[in-house]
């Protein structure tokens, strides 16, 4: 295996994690470009009654560099226990990952297209379409969304401006056609998107690009939902790749993480020609939680391993005094359950790499290891996406 900017494992990886793999393999790196610091889709902060028990999935990347694995687990009481033929194979490399808001099912983006399971009672998953591919868009999917209704998979493509919105049936999952509504974005370059819990704006995450924001009509199943050229956020002074983006549950407010300047960015949806503040995080910011109770939002920054965390109070953020928390190693992916009680990171680094907190009951906002676990055999583990049920 040769890790050049063509191989589109080491395409993925950023930072300390590319300096993993690297290192694990032997091999001197050939080219690397702009890290891209971000490798999955956080989930959907809208949430929907999903009982005690959460659903948490991962991908994995096989450490060969080729193929991956699905791992399942659930969560109970903050207690995780792997599902029964967890992890799953997969016949591609895996490069996102996220649940329909419905908890019905599962997108699994790979270098072959979006692949579609059905999360049955106990959260086992049944793989769709007769185990072929529901989207092959231009270049493999970087990241993807659902949107509120389940009616809209998103998928921004590797490499390419083109950001796909492909009509699907809530009932079965499926595509209603083959064919996607494309929209066009400012730059090739995407890393992460993420739509915001009103379902009415769709955030781009672009790396050395900046960030775009559409405009988006879920109800438009007869045309395109996307509104009007997207409005284009330009990079922080002295920023050169926008790593991470996420929105309130409020759907007020919009987070975005740049390095290397290592701040998380604030604007008010409603006027995103002015960054209204900017806060210090830790190094190579690479994911953002702004969690569904709308009290916290947290950072995982991917070179020293940790978690930033704030308060938000009436727009502003206030630095946790216990902030920063540790946490796995190169993580790259956070999110909250669905009783809103426990926060799970995953890291791409050394075992275990799959961490679990509950919120200290004495100390607002900070968080409690409660449960660390290896989502593969390999390590590292080379973990590159999280997803949870809402």
């Amino acid at each position: 295996m040769v890790l050049t900017d063509r191989n589109p494992v080491f395409r993925r990886l950023s930072g300390s994690a590319r300096r993993v793999f690297l290192a694990v393999f032997g091999l001197a790196p050939v080219l690397l470009l702009t890290s891209c610091g971000e490798f999955f889709l956080p989930v959907n902060n809208t949430t929907t009654a999903a009982g005690s028990t959460t659903y948490a999935y991962v991908v994995n990347v096989n450490n060969s560099g080729s193929g991956g694995t699905l791992s399942e687990y659930t969560i109970t009481s903050g207690v995780v226990a792997a599902i029964s033929g967890s992890p799953l194979a997969l016949p591609a490399t895996p490069t996102s990952i996220v649940v329909a808001p419905n908890n019905a099912f599962l997108y699994v983006g790979t270098t072959v297209g979006v692949l579609m399971y059905t999360i049955n009672t106990g959260g086992t998953l049944t793989q769709g379409n007769n185990g072929t591919v529901i989207y092959t868009g231009p270049s493999q999917p970087e990241s993807l969304a659902v949107d509120a209704t389940t009616s809209w998979l998103l998928i921004a493509n590797k490499g390419t401006t083109e950001l796909d919105a492909l009509a699907i049936t809530a009932l079965s999952g499926l595509p209603v056609t083959g064919t996607p509504m494309s929209a066009v974005l400012d730059s090739p370059t995407p890393v992460q998107l993420s739509i915001d819990p009103a379902n009415t704006n769709v955030f781009v995450a672009l790396g050395p690009g900046g960030t775009d924001a559409f405009a988006f009509n879920a109800a438009n199943l007869a045309g395109s939902p996307w509104g009007n050229a997207p409005f284009h956020i330009g990079l922080a002074p002295k920023s050169t790749t926008s790593n991470a983006v996420d929105v309130d549950p409020s759907s007020t407010y919009l987070f975005i993480a740049e390095s290397p300047t290592n701040i998380l960015r604030k604007f008010a949806i409603s006027n995103l020609t002015s960054q209204q503040s900017s806060y210090s995080v830790g190094q190579a910011p690479a994911a953002i939680l702004s969690d569904p109770n709308g009290q916290y939002v947290y950072v995982t920054n991917e070179t020293d391993n940790t978690i930033t965390g704030f308060s938000l109070s009436a727009g502003a953020l206030t630095a946790l005094t216990d902030s920063p928390f540790a946490t796995a190693k190169a993580p790259l992916a956070i999110a909250e359950d669905s009783t809103k009680s426990y926060v799970v990171v995953a890291g791409f680094g050394n075992n275990p790499n799959l961490w679990v907190y509950s919120y200290d009951p004495t100390s607002q906002g900070t968080l409690d290891v409660s449960t660390t676990l290896s989502t593969a055999s390999s390590d590292p583990s080379y973990a590159i996406g999280l997803a949870l049920s809402h």
